[in-house]
């Protein structure tokens, strides 16, 4: 019998302790870092954290001189750190809905935030003009449901803020359903975000040190891939191998992650805090591309905020909407009040009209911010590339007679709801109670009374006799009118 002592499949004792040792070091260091990564991924707790980490100050100047404040910076464009290259990335054609729009039966109650698998889906990321979408979601749930009259029961669809992968739409029927969403340039979101939630909410002072340590937060990494991915790229893996994985970190080659933790500066900290977070949604070094591919893949349509009228026009084509169905008005934007909190002592707030100055242009166009948005914005460019595919495969003539008769439509709307609109602050900022406004529910479609009471009937039989004149005898006997 061979004396040589059996070996392990880790080496023996040496080995087993060794492996041990490991996996005790790398359980402290990920318990420490977990500790240093907590944090409330609310937005106004991130300003929080913020205002406490820089020693901020409220900004107690009154609205007009803020709006002087405003006008003295050089406004400066945010959309593009220098030209881009002819775009090259993935893209897709939507595809016209079979059936058109899915109204499958839902409740009488709104903005349910539980999981849904069927019906009309908006995945809502922050800051995007969501609210405008909102509008034409719920009038759509209301006004093509056969249970709405006797029941009060509306066609099922979501519109809350939220993770797709929380909301389980991984698991949606896509036969029954209609999922999209709704994006603008991540610079653009994260300037409108930290100007609502930072400025306006908790009244900081929009200086540049404080805006680049806002948008140095975690809370901007990938945004929109970790709203819109429905996909766990990270379910075959416990808690130890995530620590064992993002130690393999080429950013921790150099310097270990204990010695960052430890003595590592303010910006080296919350990079290794944006790190954890991509690396535990996504993995060790993801592929951006595939995670893009995904998306589209997984959607059947996602929209682009700098082109809403384009992006209505084609949505309404996709699932054989009229123009009345995709009109809207202005929803709040800077300059305007929002619902704040009616259980404080501002249930509305001034959203300060927001500015970019030099400095903050320059932090934009740092590798550290083109690195942090680097997936967002693949994702923003693969959306818009996929729009214009798509409106060349519905056809740009019928598209153009299409987003002509919207246009008239928003200007219909536009005159009718003018002084009517009534949501949850008047124009000099007091609150109005729930049942005084115009709304669905809370903030939410408060022109749907005036866009449904409006008559488009020319506009469709315009529009369709455009596209087909055998449609003539039809419109003749007045039976165009959907």
């Amino acid at each position: 019998m061979s004396n040589q002592p059996s070996r392990h499949k880790f080496g023996g004792m040496h080995g087993i302790m060794r492996h041990a040792a490991f996996a005790l070091f790398t359980a402290i260091l990920t318990w420490r870092l977990a500790l240093f990564c907590h944090f409330d991924t609310d937005l106004e707790q991130e300003a929080k954290v913020t205002q406490r980490t820089l020693d901020m100050y409220a900004w107690k100047t009154s609205s007009s001189s803020r709006k002087e404040e405003t006008s003295s910076h050089a406004s400066t464009s945010v959309s593009a750190r220098k030209p881009e290259a002819p775009y090259d990335g993935p893209s897709r054609e939507w595809e016209i809905i079979p059936g058109g729009f899915p109204c499958v039966r839902g409740a009488n109650r709104l903005m349910i935030t539980r999981p849904a698998h069927e019906g009309f889906l908006f995945q809502r990321p922050m800051k995007v003009g969501s609210t405008t979408m909102v509008s034409v979601v719920l009038r759509l749930a209301h006004n093509r449901s056969p249970w709405l009259k006797k029941e009060n029961i509306t066609c099922r669809h979501r519109s809350m803020h939220g993770s797709a992968l929380e909301l389980e739409y991984d698991k949606r029927r896509r036969s029954k359903s209609f999922l999209f969403s709704l994006i603008r340039h991540p610079t653009k979101r994260a300037v409108s975000q930290f100007f609502h939630f930072g400025v306006a909410s908790r009244q900081i002072e929009p200086t540049d040190e404080i805006f680049q340590a806002y948008l140095q937060g975690s809370e901007f990494q990938h945004r929109y891939l970790d709203d819109l991915s429905a996909r766990n790229y990270t379910q075959h893996l416990d808690k130890t191998q995530l620590g064992h994985s993002f130690l393999r970190h080429e950013l921790f080659k150099t310097k270990g992650l204990s010695k960052i933790l430890r003595d590592g500066t303010r910006a080296e900290k919350l990079s290794v805090r944006s790190l954890k977070k991509e690396h535990d949604r996504f993995g060790l070094n993801p592929n951006m591309t595939k995670i893009v591919q995904d998306i589209l893949e997984d959607y059947d349509f996602i929209a682009i905020t700098e082109r809403m009228d384009e992006s209505l026009v084609v949505m309404q084509m996709l699932l054989n909407l009229t123009t009345q169905d995709i009109l809207y008005t202005r929803a709040r934007s800077g300059g305007a009040w929002s619902n704040g909190d009616p259980r404080t002592k501002r249930p509305c707030i001034y959203i300060t009209p927001s500015f970019v100055t030099p400095g903050m242009k320059s932090y934009f166009e740092s590798d550290e911010w083109q690195y942090k948005i680097r997936g967002d914005l693949l994702l923003y460019r693969a959306a818009s590339a996929s729009l214009d595919r798509t409106i060349d495969r519905l056809g740009r003539a019928e598209f153009d007679r299409n987003l002509q008769a919207l246009k008239e439509g928003l200007l219909m709307a536009k005159d009718n709801c003018q002084g009517r609109v009534r949501t949850q602050c008047t124009e000099g900022g007091a609150w109005i109670p729930f049942d005084n406004n115009t709304c669905y529910i809370w903030g939410e479609a408060c022109d749907y009374e005036c866009i449904n009471e409006l008559d488009l009937t020319h506009l469709e039989i315009r529009r369709r006799l455009a596209a087909s004149p055998d449609n003539l005898d039809l419109a003749k006997a007045g039976s165009l009118t959907s």
